[in-house]
């Protein structure tokens, strides 16, 4: 990694830790510069304003977060089965990655988070979006929303996920498989779908 990108990237680590420790607004670029060695005027080389720079740390995780959950994913053979890999490796992404998983929590929803953003993360998720949209036709539902499916199935992930966190447990698969498939059962999905 060229020295260039060990600098990016150490700055959208500290800012992690700064955000989610100290909320956007405690969070003084100077002391995100401090904190990653650079010079205030370095930081702005990378990123012009904080708010760019907000958007870049979400993005970051966001892109992880979504090539660990579609990892090995062509492996398994139909929709149920590729469903419970992203589940299993949705879940056991955010608890090993707590700092991740509270910033994502926090600014998520928020207006520091713009709409270009957004959108431009929605459309890394069309490995799930091309899973719904094999059940919809296979099972034959009708009016059925796509995006609510989804939303619904990734809503399913993350309150699992915090259940281990709740709960100070380490992942137990037998509790993870049960929430799924009651959020299978809900979409009538079976072991052959």
């Amino acid at each position: 990694m060229d020295n260039k990108r060990k600098k990016r990237k150490k700055i959208i680590e500290v800012s992690l830790k700064l955000f989610v420790e100290r909320g956007f607004h405690g969070t003084p670029t100077s002391m995100i510069a401090k904190e990653s060695g650079v010079a205030t005027g370095t930081l702005f080389n990378y990123f012009k304003t904080k708010d760019i720079l907000i958007n870049e740390v979400y993005k970051d995780i966001e892109l992880e977060q979504q090539n660990y959950f579609f990892k090995n994913l062509d492996e398994e053979k139909n929709s149920k089965k590729k469903l419970k890999k992203i589940w299993e490796n949705s879940i056991i992404w955010r608890i090993n990655n707590p700092y991740k998983r509270r910033f994502g929590r926090y600014f998520s929803d928020s207006s520091f988070i713009s709409d270009d953003t957004k959108i431009e993360i929605y459309k890394h998720y069309k490995p799930l979006s091309d899973i719904f949209t094999k059940i919809i036709e296979k099972k034959g539902i009708k009016n059925s929303n796509e995006l609510m499916l989804i939303l619904n199935f990734i809503g399913a992930c993350i309150f699992t996920g915090e259940y281990f966190y709740i709960m100070k447990e380490p992942y137990n698969e037998k509790i993870s498989n049960e929430s799924f498939e009651k959020f299978c059962k809900g979409i009538g999905l079976k072991d052959e779908d």
